[in-house]
This record gives structure tokens, C-alpha cells and sequence, in this order.
């Protein structure tokens, strides 16, 4: 038998001063479940997510993995100024999804300290 397992490091925030904290960057995700419409079996659907920076300093995207071949990401930017905004492509080539039990998902792994962790769910 196996058992899939997996982890998930974070970056290590327990040295922040209270200045640092009111400084960090902030992400703004425009949503965080995507709904694909359905298309034939054979094509491809794809969905625009808007990614902003509502911090004082610099959003570091330093990580961004998809959990099934069918799904692709495109990221303009990884590192967004204050104020900055990017924007997240996400692919889905319906002919390779397998069946439903499959959860779709995106990991993003950042520097906000509020938020280093942001998962993108897929619902089909």
C-alpha cells in the first residue's frame, strides 16, 4: 500500500519586530476558487487571477505548484512592489483531469506573514 504525503515549509517569520510587521507586504487575491465552465473533453479552458501587493514592501512570490499535470500557471511577475499587481494564468487541459475525485489546487507560498500559504482551489 502507499500513502501519498506531502510538506509544506513556510517562511520562518518568528524574527519580526513589530516595525517589521506593520512594514510587510500584504497579498490580494481576486478569488480563491476558480470555476472552470465546462468545454469539450478535448480543450482547454483558462482563468485570469489578479494578484496585488496591499503592503509597504516588496510581495515575494517564492513559490507557485500545481498538484496535477492537467493544470498550468503563468505568472508575469514574482516580486511585486507596494501597490503592484500581477496577473496569474491558470490552464486546465480538460482531457488530461482524470476523473473527479482528483482535487485540483494551486499552491502559492509568499513572504506576507499573514498569509504565507494561499491555496487556489480548481472546481470543475
Amino acid at each position: 500500500n502507499e500513502i501519498p504525503v506531502s510538506a509544506i515549509l513556510l517562511p520562518d517569520f518568528s524574527r519580526m519586530t513589530a516595525n517589521d510587521s506593520l512594514n510587510a507586504p500584504a497579498i490580494r487575491i481576486s478569488e480563491t476558487d476558480i470555476i472552470l465552465a465546462a468545454v469539450d473533453k478535448e480543450e482547454e479552458a483558462s482563468h485570469d487571477i489578479l494578484i496585488a501587493n496591499a503592503g509597504k514592501t516588496p510581495l515575494v512570490i517564492s513559490k507557485l505548484q500545481v498538484f496535477n499535470s492537467s493544470v498550468g500557471v503563468m505568472l508575469k511577475k514574482t516580486v511585486l512592489p507596494p501597490d503592484g499587481m500581477t496577473k496569474l494564468k491558470v490552464t486546465i487541459r480538460k482531457r488530461d483531469v482524470g476523473n473527479k475525485k482528483h482535487h485540483l489546487r494551486i499552491l502559492m507560498i509568499t513572504n506576507d506573514p499573514l498569509r504565507p500559504k494561499v491555496e487556489i482551489n480548481i472546481k470543475r
